[in-house]
């Protein structure tokens, strides 16, 4: 079969689904695209399940394992807090993707920010992982979508904002090295928000832990945190009431909002030349984060339309 060169980056497509599908052995008729952000998401409608795809990066692999790895421990108690991942070997590699492949379990109820914070405060309640989980490295995945960018023949960003990305990193990259996190180290999902969560038939429960890492429990707590979203208070205040650990009162929160608020622009720093909505919003955020502009409201990558 003869493919399309993809760009550098560029998420996998449909032959590389049949590839990785061919490999785990599933029936590939008809599938749908669900998601096409930092993955590219598929159901297979006939066998019910869903298939994750990252380009094949070394990085990709790793994140892949984990995932696998820390989903199937999560998972095997009573009362799981992951969702378990179809049985088989994965990651699947193939040439030109990572694929990891889940049961579909759709549901027609929406999470609140309270069943987000229970799940949380029962994951770091564990105590560390009995097999080796990756430290925490702030904001590794935006230095990957910069030097990428910076490769390409046309880059998303200018050479002023590509340098001001670089410095900003740094800066809080130094500043984490040299901060003490009163909630301690632990796993931690480091990607915690509603749209993360799944109802597996009985009870509520973490998926897509491509951010997992050892790291400070309180990346797991930023969706408490006033941010360029302009979360209602009331819904930050019930999540952080039902986790039990009021973050805004540590002095140092501003760190973490800055931490994620930077984290968020890979997704469309990698997304910005084929997709103009996300090329909108991404400047939309560099020049809010460069004047120190907070009133401008952000707008989450699956909200954006072409």
């Amino acid at each position: 079969m003869t493919t399309t060169p993809r760009p550098p980056g560029a998420l996998p497509g449909l032959d590389a689904l049949q590839e990785v599908c061919r490999c785990f052995g599933v029936d590939t008729t008809g599938p749908r695209l669900l998601h096409h952000r930092s993955n590219a998401v598929y159901l297979l409608p006939r066998e019910q399940i869903v298939v994750r795809m990252a380009p094949n990066t070394p990085l990709r692999r790793q994140r892949a394992t984990t995932v696998i790895t820390v989903s199937r421990w999560l998972s095997a108690s009573p009362d799981p807090i992951a969702l378990a991942p179809l049985p088989g070997h994965q990651p699947v590699i193939g040439e030109h993707a990572v694929a990891t492949f889940w049961p579909h379990k759709p549901t027609s109820d929406t999470p609140t920010p309270s069943d987000l914070a229970r799940l949380l405060r029962r994951l770091h309640a564990l105590p560390h992982p009995p097999f080796p989980v990756s430290p925490y490295q702030p904001l590794h995945r935006l230095h990957e979508a910069l030097t990428l960018d910076q490769n390409r023949s046309h880059p998303a960003l200018t050479h002023e904002d590509q340098a001001w990305l670089r410095d900003r990193t740094h800066a809080l990259v130094e500043t984490v090295a040299t901060t003490d996190f009163p909630l301690g180290t632990g796993l931690v999902h480091g990607d915690a928000h509603p749209e993360n969560l799944l109802h597996d038939g009985t009870r509520w429960v973490l998926i897509d832990w491509d951010q997992a890492c050892l790291g400070p429990r309180e990346l797991d707590l930023v969706l408490g945190l006033p941010d360029h979203f302009h979360e209602p208070e009331h819904d930050r205040r019930k999540f952080l009431n039902a986790y039990g650990y009021d973050l805004t009162q540590w002095p140092q929160w501003t760190l973490l909002r800055d931490l994620s608020e930077l984290h968020s622009l890979a997704s469309y720093i990698r997304l910005a030349p084929s997709k103009p909505a996300a090329a909108h919003e991404l400047d939309t955020r560099i020049r809010s984060l460069r004047t120190g502009d907070t009133t401008t409201q952000w707008r989450s990558i699956s909200g954006l339309s072409d």
